[in-house]
């Protein structure tokens, strides 16, 4: 390479083209979209309590499903009620609901008798059919330290929109996975939460969304999508809203999910993501495969760069610092509101290596389609 910066010859300009290209993407997506998750503004307290139903579906809870819906039941909030539908448990989780029930006049139960082949979609429709509310949040039965404020913070954020996504993640524990799947599920909602506020919803986890009820009937339910097996009302959601989609950062609508983490439930956050983002309309589609091919694109050649020129370093590092910054700036944020800090290093380093991830079982989950095709 020629020590001169601007003496080069047309294709020697390529690599420094395509990467400069890969900055001004880069930041492109971090000030439209991403910027906004800073400027969402705290709620207001002048909200009338709009019906909520919240719903969950639970098998084998027994253990758990006192807490959960304790904390759900003594919320500060009077127009609601829970709903929930036991998947055919095998130990003694509906008794405990119907114990509960006596107490509590709110609560509502019932239960699915038989083994079925898509038990989780049946158990939500029959929560949905349950519902005579305006809107409805479904939670998972392993979430804690559900705040007390929890249902009135998501009804004074939800004001007159037709969806508001909430943030939940698993509580910390010291293993890898555990670490992988926070890592996941943060950047996830940061990527849900932003390309939402820009105009292109898009929902990557269903529990703790708070809904109109209408959205799920308006769609016939899960007809059409009975056999996509990686995920469950996202496909709805998905498929229904298109703009009045509202975010939370409160943390008093923040849920922890206290739940055992492996390898298999890490790989099948990102497939989920991945499966989700193909059956969007096709500006959307296009629009993340982008975000992902640049975020590559920025980091790949910037570092070969670097190392082919190194004479000519700041005419890389000082653009890529803009970016690099922000991109920190943001995470940092983020973390520090949603209460995330131990992971700011780790989220901000994840977010250039999810693409690599999302390749790569991108092209796992196309050859087993391939192998699978007449099967």
């Amino acid at each position: 390479m020629n020590c001169d910066f601007f003496n080069r010859t047309t294709l020697e300009w390529i690599a420094p083209a395509i990467f400069f290209g890969a900055v001004v993407v880069e930041l492109f997506f971090l000030l439209f979209f991403y910027l906004r998750l800073l400027l969402i503004k705290k709620t207001s307290p002048q909200q009338a309590e709009r019906s909520v139903s919240v719903c969950l579906a639970v098998r084998n809870e027994e253990e758990r499903i006192e807490a959960v819906l304790t904390q759900l039941l003594e919320q500060d909030y009077s127009n609601y009620d829970v709903i929930v539908v036991d998947d055919f448990s095998e130990d003694c989780t509906i008794q405990k609901v119907a114990q509960l029930a006596k107490k509590f006049p709110r609560l509502k139960f019932t239960s699915i008798c038989q083994e079925t082949n898509f038990s989780e979609k049946l158990s939500i429709n029959l929560a949905m059919k349950a519902s005579n509310s305006e809107l409805v949040l479904f939670v998972r039965p392993d979430s804690h330290q559900i705040n007390r404020q929890f249902l009135k913070k998501a009804n004074e954020q939800v004001g007159d929109s037709s969806l508001l996504i909430n943030y939940t993640n698993v509580l910390a524990q010291r293993n890898v996975w555990n670490k992988l799947c926070r890592l996941e599920r943060f950047s996830a909602f940061l990527s849900s939460a932003a390309y939402s506020l820009g105009g292109l919803p898009v929902i990557y986890q269903d529990s703790n969304v708070l809904f109109q009820r209408a959205i799920y009937f308006n769609q016939s339910g899960f007809k059409g999508k009975m056999n996509d097996h990686f995920a469950n009302l996202e496909l709805v959601l998905n498929a229904a809203v298109k703009k009045k989609v509202k975010v939370s950062v409160d943390i008093e609508t923040c849920v922890r999910e206290n739940t055992e983490t492996e390898s298999s439930d890490f790989s099948a956050l990102i497939k989920k993501k991945i499966c989700l983002n193909r059956q969007l309309r096709f500006g959307a589609r296009l629009l993340h495969g982008l975000a992902d091919v640049f975020k590559l694109l920025f980091v790949g050649l910037g570092t070969w760069l670097l190392v082919v020129e190194p004479q000519n370093w700041p005419f890389y590092v000082i653009p890529a610092f803009f970016v690099l910054f922000l991109q920190l700036f943001i995470v940092k944020s983020m973390s520090a509101r949603l209460k995330e800090d131990k992971i700011f290093l780790s989220s901000f380093v994840y977010v250039y290596i999810r693409p690599i991830l999302s390749l790569l079982h991108g092209i796992k989950i196309y050859i087993h389609n391939k192998r699978n095709k007449w099967n």
